[in-house]
């Protein structure tokens, strides 16, 4: 609505000042009714150059077609001047003269226009850069608040509390081990890139502490790591997502027979990480901490990046590949 009212008024104004121009020389209803035709025609080539020759031809099509474009909507406005003779009654009578005033009078407005629609374009990609900015902040957000679960930290804590009651020799490794975890998250996850061996060191670190906790299905996790050394840095915390996610959703804590496979490898500066593991019970697996992290994994690679993700016969299957960085931090 503020942008009609500010159309309008300009157009008021524009409308005052051509028929105080021609008032001049002309009655008061011969100047009504040339001041409205001069206004209506400077309307018509205002809209039509800012809604049809700029986005669609001047985008699409590129400068040439747009400045032919224009010398024909100009040339298609001064017919109609020339074949109702108001280009002699408002312009010049020698004909050059008249077509030279038409055209200096009425490209002001084309080039008014081409102003606004500057400034819309502008202002309309500003704004949608900061909201894809604050989308992605907020996604960041969601995602570390996901990868280190109230949940895994209740159960280590609880863990450590009951080790140092039976005063367990594992309880001081846990609790150093727990804290190296939360420091990497601290520091490491605001940071673009880290090194892909920090990231494999907290992946063994978070197996670690579900070890220490001594599940069911301890015996059966498995981390295999294929470097090729092609890779030096990604991304923070993409992998531990994947990680916590089996510890959530998968059998293992519970189940002797349940089991967590890892894999990640590089080869010509390509991640390929896969894990797998076992449920009893088939669902929706996928929760906000995939969700987030697709989201985050579009916003950093767009769409150059591989999520696949299997669920059958009782085993769940993520597998997530991507271009690295090979340049050291």
């Amino acid at each position: 609505m503020n942008k009609i009212y500010y159309h309008l008024l300009f157009w008021m104004f524009i409308s005052l000042y051509v028929f105080d121009y021609i008032a001049s020389f002309y009655s008061f209803k011969e100047s009504i009714i040339y001041s409205s035709f001069e206004v209506t025609i400077l309307c018509a080539e205002f809209y039509i150059n800012l809604f049809v020759l700029l986005p669609f031809v001047l985008i699409k099509k590129g400068k040439i077609a747009y400045t032919t474009a224009l010398i024909i909507l100009l040339s298609l406005g001064f017919s109609v001047y020339y074949f109702t003779g108001l280009n002699i009654t408002l312009y010049d009578d020698d004909l050059l003269m008249s077509m030279i005033s038409f055209l200096l009078n009425h490209s002001l407005y084309i080039f008014i226009s081409y102003i606004v629609w500057f400034f819309n374009k502008y202002f309309t990609e500003k704004q949608l850069r900061l909201q894809l900015e604050n989308e992605k902040l907020q996604t960041e957000m969601m995602l570390l608040k996901s990868q280190i679960s109230p949940h895994f930290l209740f159960n280590a804590l609880n863990n450590i509390y009951s080790l140092t009651l039976i005063k367990s020799d594992t309880a001081p490794k846990m609790l150093a081990t727990l804290a190296d975890i939360l420091r990497y998250f601290l520091y490491e996850g605001d940071r673009k890139q880290t090194f892909l061996t920090s990231e494999i060191e907290i992946i063994n670190k978070y197996l670690q502490i579900q070890k220490y906790r001594q599940i069911e299905g301890m015996n059966n996790i498995n981390f295999n790591v294929s470097d090729d050394n092609s890779v030096k840095q990604v991304p923070p915390l993409l992998f531990i997502t994947l990680v916590e996610n089996v510890f959530k959703h998968g059998d293992i804590i519970e189940n002797k027979n349940g089991f967590v496979n890892i894999d990640l490898g590089t080869a010509n500066n390509k991640i390929e990480f896969t894990i797998a593991n076992s449920f009893q019970f088939k669902g929706n697996n996928e929760g906000i901490g995939l969700k987030n992290l697709a989201s985050q994994l579009k916003n950093l690679f767009g769409n150059n990046y591989q999520l696949k993700i299997e669920d059958s016969n009782s085993i769940y299957k993520v597998s997530l590949s991507f271009y690295g960085n090979k340049d050291n931090i």
